[in-house]
């Protein structure tokens, strides 16, 4: 892994629902009017895998292969917590599952009734929050806690939940009528609207325990942003220098952000930004891609890697 210092600006990459769709996990398009009160279905977990490729843990340099023993071509790890549990999502016949991996044991997670499933975030007090499709291909988040499933929805929107703190507190993207992005804060109950300054679409990519939300932005002139956004203060991300496209996915209670970058020739990296400082990630197996998706306190970083087709 390699350093850069001296950090200064990075422009972004896109609302948190399209850098998913880029990571080929989500692809958040209206797909049709609604025939109902519902509001339209919108897609947010792909028919079929993308890539061909594991998840992986990164902790003191060491990387641990992540992969779901009923995958076919995917397992994605997408959250570590502060007790070293996983989730994340793997295929199986063609269909996308959420799962838990705790003490070397995986769990499938399904909500009941779905399409698909992915699980995206789980926090210290082992709620896991994720993502699932309905009949239509609808849209809807869910939380597990206990072994029971609770919708989250922010009221008639498409929403795509996939931030989750230990204090409980949910965060992510609904759709408005016009299939506009705006993040949003779910908090004891009450759905807050997250709207960047001077942006006409907003999406939420995590939260921390210190209410620290990792966001991105597209304004009226077509430019996208990324921003950590504390007590009010945004604070833009810059691009990781020399990338084509930064994209932040996961931040930790410590203010330390991981994502992927793009270089000149298309090829994905993950990263870590530290204390100003970029790291880059790139899983020693992969053919041409590594993603970083998220962080604990303890800096131990999941992610995924696409492996060479056989």
């Amino acid at each position: 892994m390699s350093e850069q210092t001296g950090i200064r600006r990075w422009p972004i990459l896109a609302l948190a629902a399209g850098l998913l769709a880029a990571l080929g996990v989500v692809a958040a398009t209206p797909v049709g009017a609604a025939t109902s009160d519902e509001p339209p279905p919108v897609s947010c977990i792909v028919d079929k895998p993308v890539d061909v490729g594991s998840g992986f843990r990164l902790s003191r340099g060491k990387f641990t292969t992540i992969e779901h023993p009923d995958a076919e071509l995917e397992t994605a790890a997408w959250d570590i917590n502060t007790r070293g549990q996983i989730v994340g999502g793997y295929d199986a016949g063609g269909v996308f599952h959420g799962f838990l991996l705790d003490q070397g044991r995986y769990k499938t997670i399904d909500f009941p009734g779905a399409l698909r499933t992915i699980a995206a975030r789980i926090n210290a007090r082992g709620q896991i929050l994720g993502n699932y499709e309905d009949s239509r291909g609808g849209c809807h988040g869910f939380l597990l806690e206990k072994g029971r499933f609770r919708t989250i929805d922010v009221p008639g929107s498409a929403t795509m939940p996939f931030a989750l703190n230990d204090r409980g507190q949910v965060a992510g993207t609904y759709f408005d009528a016009q299939g506009l992005r705006h993040g949003f804060v779910l908090d004891k109950g009450v759905y807050r609207t997250i709207d960047a300054p001077g942006a006409v679409q907003t999406a939420i990519a995590d939260i921390n325990n210190r209410g620290q939300i990792l966001g991105t932005s597209l304004d009226a002139q077509g430019v996208f942003r990324s921003f950590v956004l504390t007590r009010g203060v945004v604070k833009t991300i810059d691009d990781v220098p020399g990338a084509t496209l930064t994209g932040p996915i996961g931040l930790n209670n410590r203010g330390h952000v991981v994502g992927f970058y793009l270089d000149a020739n298309g090829v994905r990296h993950g990263f870590l930004l530290r204390n100003g400082v970029v790291t880059t990630i790139d899983h020693p197996l992969a053919s041409d891609d590594t993603q970083a998706h998220d962080l604990n306190v303890r800096g131990q970083i999941v992610g995924f890697y696409e492996r060479a087709k056989s």
